[in-house]
């Protein structure tokens, strides 16, 4: 593991506890971090049941309210439901609950009526936990038990998840002078209205992220704005003596399936370009796109 624990509790103070306990809770909800080059011994747990016996001491991991910590790892996967129980009849005793990142997810002081701590989690991914155990009070130490109970979830026997292939999107033409926002370009002065959509073979899709780079010339990103994964323009041939047109090019860094759409807004012609999935974008140079000139 990397990095360093931050341990934190948002918990309102337990019921019935003194005004000092109140106290020592509300320091607990501060953050506090544990260097690893200090905090590197860590017990082991193992699903599905096991239990250890330890003891907390000076020696230990110390926290900046005092109180001092063990931290122990267990192997979890993803959906299994785990109960823990640290028992002391030294300290009023308090767990907490790291996911593999690490970050705090869960925490307990009491529990039953006791000064016994449980907790019962659903994990939420696979990799390594670790329990963080320690006392209520500053400078407490002493002997305690801590088991854990796994319960498998429906991740322990993982199913083949089939490949999903999103049907091939499609626009509806709007009506109307082309208005540029998130998802639309407004190429050659505003004339043409260009939308791309995509979709991956996982089932992922939406529509790309417009980005307007000259008045003829727009780019789309898929999944980062820094990723450009299509670049199209509409160019105005109408003088041009072989035909005229308004010409179409485009190009793509993607093998997702891509589906361009370009609305004539004067006359409402719509042109449709759909680069297949799994396959690498072929450049588009479609000169006889649109005879709506002028």
């Amino acid at each position: 593991m990397a990095g360093a624990f931050v341990l934190s509790s948002d918990s309102p103070s337990p019921r019935g506890k003194p005004s000092s306990n109140r106290q020592v809770f509300s320091r607990r909800g501060s953050l506090r971090t544990l260097a690893l080059s200090t905090c590197n011994d860590f017990g082991t747990l193992a699903c599905p049941s096991s239990s250890v016996s330890g003891e907390i001491t000076t020696d230990d991991c110390r926290l900046d309210d005092g109180s001092y910590l063990d931290l122990i790892q267990f192997q979890g996967i993803a959906g299994q439901t785990v109960t823990i129980d640290m028992t002391a009849t030294a300290f009023d005793t308090y767990l907490y609950l790291l996911d593999p990142t690490p970050a705090v997810v869960a925490s307990n002081d009491d529990f039953g009526g006791t000064t016994n701590s449980r907790i019962t989690f659903t994990l939420t991914t696979s990799g390594t936990w670790t329990i963080g155990a320690t006392s209520l009070l500053a400078n407490q130490v002493g002997a305690y038990t801590l088991t854990i109970q796994c319960t498998a979830g429906t991740a322990t026997t993982p199913t083949p998840t089939p490949t999903v292939v999103a049907p091939a999107p499609t626009f509806t033409p709007i009506p109307g002078p082309c208005m540029a926002n998130a998802t639309t370009l407004c190429l050659n002065n505003g004339r043409f209205r260009v939308q791309a959509n995509y979709s991956t073979p996982a089932g992922q899709s939406g529509p790309g992220m417009a980005v307007p780079e000259t008045s003829d010339t727009g780019l789309f990103w898929f999944f980062s704005a820094n990723n450009i994964e299509v670049i199209i323009k509409v160019l105005n041939a109408c003088t041009f003596t072989g035909g005229p047109r308004y010409w179409v090019f485009a190009g793509g860094l993607t093998n997702v399936q891509v589906v361009l759409t370009v609305t004539d807004t004067q006359t409402g012609t719509v042109r449709t370009y759909t680069n297949p999935q799994s396959t690498a974008f072929a450049p588009i140079q479609d000169t006889n796109a649109f005879a709506t000139c002028p």
